[in-house]
């Protein structure tokens, strides 16, 4: 996923996937973390179409 240099600079940074991950599950809505190509660091989108969920997320999800 490619993310534009003032997208980057506008959202939070974890500095890795499970910290990314920590706030994806305390989420209301679906989340997934990816490093950013910028700055190195994780972000969050809620774009996950066509993307591996975490299992927490698909569990949220059957339990529905």
């Amino acid at each position: 996923m490619r993310t534009r240099l003032g997208i980057c600079r506008r959202k939070a940074r974890y500095s890795n996937e499970e910290e990314a991950l920590r706030v994806v599950e305390k989420a209301p809505f679906p989340l997934r973390p990816y490093r950013c190509e910028l700055c190195r660091q994780f972000h969050l989108t809620s774009r996950t179409k066509g993307m591996r969920l975490p299992r927490f997320e698909i569990e949220r999800r059957q339990a529905k």
